[in-house]
């Protein structure tokens, strides 16, 4: 069984999209958190069972997502940019030329 939505195409013709099934709600609700987490995503995605394959599928429910709640997401699943190591002040030569001026938020730079 399959699943189809209703869609415009880049032409603003009708077409009939697959929609894409999960077999536990597990899967379905992280795959919704990391759409969530996107900059690009402005409703909120959530997780259903399906009616007609009883399967899970993500769908928007007509709210506006915040950047807070974009936030929680991308905290909880651990996105974002990771440091990779630190410079221990303490074992660092008095030669080389390290000044601290202070400390960069690294989650608020955009690549």
């Amino acid at each position: 069984m399959t699943c189809n939505t209703l869609s415009k195409s880049e032409d603003g013709q009708k077409e009939w999209k697959f929609k894409k099934a999960y077999d536990t709600l597990d899967e379905a609700i992280l795959s919704a958190k990391k759409q969530n987490a996107q900059e690009r995503t402005v409703e909120k995605l959530e997780a259903y069972k399906c009616t007609y394959c009883y399967k899970y599928h993500i769908g928007r429910n007509g709210k506006l997502i915040t950047q807070k709640e974009k936030d929680k997401y991308r905290k909880e699943l651990g996105l974002g940019l990771k440091i990779l190591g630190k410079i221990n002040l303490e074992t660092l030569e008095p030669e080389s030329k390290v000044k601290v001026i202070g400390w960069i938020d690294l989650n608020k730079i955009r690549y």
